[in-house]
């Protein structure tokens, strides 16, 4: 193994190692070294390491350590062995993969990065991941690719993994493009000459930068906070006990997976919908989770294909703004099984769970005010009532009544409807049953006018004719002309008031 010792403010260019090589940073390095605000420690430019590990084993008083990767290969790279607490780490426009792990290191940073496959984050107490476009310089890159014989589109072809564990502060952002322009550009105000020129990807290209997310916390760890903002992913994975606050905003997010997860300071997931919904299967995945303090704001999720929520507890979850689906069989999206990845494994009681779940989500509607989507969720309850196996008959005819009279109390459509065709039809036999329709060639006109007399389910027998010409056939059809309007006009007036309930 080569080892490498450095020398403050120094610093190293287009140099290979192509043999495993360990960067040691010692105290005695730094004796009589003056401390230089505002310039990097040591840094590596255009630099290609085969594996590479940093080791400190003594503690540095100095005021800052950082030591920087710009436009380097590092085909694996390891950090576990530092004493320091003093000591940064930044990559900038490199490809690596490789595992950071140490309590004492000040921070890691990773900004636009391409990774071989993966990059461990592990036990950090800053760990900073970002994406930004007004720093992408092609000159740098094209060099970069050539230099290690790859291409831009074989990099495209690798899932970029990134796994954060029990890091204190977490920060993982995307700072797009503030203009309109796509493609290069030609920088204002820059004397090197790889920076002069920019690139601003398109939309189309950054669907092809597959990156995937996934944050663990152990609940004998401290964490402070967890942001992802503007996050473009593949898929979001998160689990475990954090002891900090979690903010996941403005993000498009394919798959998202939220298993054995809670917060202690409560989560904030603002604006996410899924983000290549025309080409990949998009799923959310809650599963055991606790979401109480979870605040689910302008959550698309009538945008996700598939959704799970598999025994969760709400508590105090908050839900505003969210997309849910529109119909009935929208609504088969969500599920209760096990495993999101395996559809067709349901458990015993996967309809009664199903049933609670939307329970469950029209009460914490309920709470936030949201009473429109709280009684789409009562319906839709109630549809998923109907499934359960052990269900009383008459509990499973009134419900398939109560959904094809006024959808579950959401509309009055069909009771208006059936209200005036079924009136219309017995008004018709009534009249038959009289004989003062189709006998003869003339047409009583006064017989329209007494149609709302006959709609009228408080109107007397003998609204039309004296009771001696009235028979036990007009009789019967008046009497279940009555019953059955007047269940219609019940269930109208209850779905015409479905806004105006008191709401408990």
């Amino acid at each position: 193994m080569n080892t490498i010792f450095l020398t403050p403010y120094t610093l190293i260019e287009n140099t290979d190692y192509p043999t495993d090589t360990k960067i040691v940073i010692r105290a005695s390095d730094f004796e009589n070294v003056l401390f230089q605000d505002g310039r990097i420690t040591f840094s590596f430019i255009n630099c290609r390491f085969k594996k590479l590990e940093i080791e400190n084993s003594d503690t540095i008083e100095f005021k800052d350590i950082s030591i920087q990767f710009i436009g380097c290969y590092i085909e694996e790279i390891t950090v576990e062995n530092i004493i320091t607490t003093n000591l940064s780490i930044f990559f900038g426009s490199s490809i690596l993969q490789g595992r950071i792990k140490n309590s004492n290191l000040l921070s890691v940073t990773v900004n636009n990065c391409f990774l071989n496959n993966s990059l461990f984050l592990l036990d950090l107490k800053i760990a900073v991941v970002s994406f930004t476009e007004e720093n992408i310089y092609p000159v740098r890159w094209k060099r970069l690719l050539k230099s290690v014989n790859t291409t831009l589109e074989n990099l495209l072809l690798e899932k970029q993994s990134f796994y954060i564990y029990d890091c204190k502060e977490i920060v993982f952002n995307f700072n797009e493009n503030s203009t309109d322009k796509i493609g290069l550009y030609k920088r204002p105000h820059s004397n090197n000459i790889e920076n002069k020129i920019g690139y601003f990807p398109s939309e189309a290209e950054k669907k092809n930068f597959k990156v995937s997310l996934n944050i663990q916390y152990s609940a004998d760890k401290e964490h402070k906070l967890t942001k992802v903002i503007n996050a473009k992913l593949l898929a979001l994975s998160m689990s475990g006990y954090s002891t900090g606050e979690v903010l996941v905003e403005n993000c498009k997010i394919d798959s998202w997976y939220i298993r054995n997860f809670s917060a202690q300071l409560g989560s904030n997931f603002y604006d996410i919908k899924p983000f290549r919904k025309e080409t990949e299967e998009t799923k959310l995945e809650i599963h055991k989770s606790n979401l109480d303090k979870v605040w689910f704001d302008n959550v698309s999720f009538d945008g996700y294909s598939t959704i799970s929520l598999y025994r969760n507890k709400f508590g105090q979850t908050t839900l505003t703004a969210c997309d849910f689906p529109t119909t009935y069989k929208g609504f088969d999206k969500i599920q209760t099984i096990e495993n999101i990845h395996y559809p067709d494994k349901k458990d015993n009681n996967y309809f009664k769970t199903r049933y609670e779940i939307f329970v469950q989500f029209k009460k914490q509607l309920e709470a936030s005010g949201n009473f429109y989507e709280a009684q789409k969720f009562q319906a839709i309850s109630n549809e998923a009532l109907k499934n359960i196996e052990n269900l009383p008959y008459w509990d499973r005819l009134i419900l398939k009544v109560n959904s094809l009279s006024n959808n579950h109390g959401l509309s009055i459509k069909e009771p208006f409807i059936a209200t005036i065709a079924i009136s219309v039809v017995f008004y018709v036999l009534y009249l038959w049953s009289l004989g003062r329709i189709f006998n003869c060639s003339d047409v009583d006109w006064n017989l329209v006018g007494y149609y709302f007399s006959f709609l009228d389910i408080t109107h007397r027998s003998d609204f039309l004719v004296n009771k001696t010409e009235l028979n036990g056939f007009s009789l019967t059809i008046d009497y279940f002309n009555k019953i059955l309007v007047g269940f219609l006009i019940y269930q109208f007036i209850a779905a015409f008031r479905k806004y105006g309930k008191s709401k408990v």
